[in-house]
């Protein structure tokens, strides 16, 4: 569960599946969901396990290392159990919220996969044997949510000292999972829920 604080103007790029998410082939502020799902993971997986959003108990850290002129605002999942966060979006941001994603990596340090085939193959058989998917925003569940998956091509990734998983350093990641891009919310507090069932 995530409880989320945001301002922000409301947009109308909806898809037909899910009035306020844009549609999975849409390019929301000129980047595919591809591309979106890439700047996540190279935000995400840069920060030393004891700063990370991912690991974050309260919502301390949403803001960290946001790029604030992005149209797109970026919420941490959690590596498991449950947790209710509490995070201030810029006004007008649109909200990544990744439901349930996994990104597979390799870096000279730790080649746990030895091709960038192997690193698809990783990534896609993981994010298989996890079908369930939750979504809802203030009450309101979200549908066919298996139609937001999304298989990225591979992507340059730098791993800190001290990482969340594998080993510091340069490395290639390729990410799968279900996503959604949910356009800027009303001004005022707003509950989000995502979890996998």
């Amino acid at each position: 569960m995530l409880t989320a604080t945001h301002t922000g103007s409301k947009l109308s790029f909806a898809d037909s599946i899910n009035p306020g998410v844009f549609a999975l082939d849409s390019k929301p502020y000129s980047s595919s969901y591809e591309e979106w799902t890439i700047k996540f993971w190279q935000w995400l997986l840069a920060f030393p396990g004891d700063r990370s959003p991912m690991t974050d108990q309260t919502g301390e850290l949403c803001g960290e290392n946001q790029n604030f002129s992005s149209p797109v605002f970026f919420l941490a999942f959690l590596g498991g159990g449950s947790v209710a966060r509490t995070c201030d979006v810029p006004a007008g941001k649109a909200i990544l919220v990744p439901i349930n994603v996994v990104a597979c990596f390799m870096s000279e340090l730790a080649p746990a996969a030895k091709t960038e085939e192997e690193l698809h193959r990783c990534a896609e058989e993981d994010e298989s044997s996890n079908p369930g998917l939750f979504l809802s925003v203030d009450g309101r569940e979200f549908k066919d949510l298996a139609k937001y998956r999304v298989h990225s091509r591979t992507f340059d990734i730098r791993l800190p000292e001290n990482p969340v998983g594998g080993a510091p350093g340069p490395g290639l990641a390729v990410s799968d999972g279900y996503w959604a891009i949910l356009e800027p919310l009303s001004l005022g507090k707003h509950d989000l829920k995502y979890t996998i069932n």
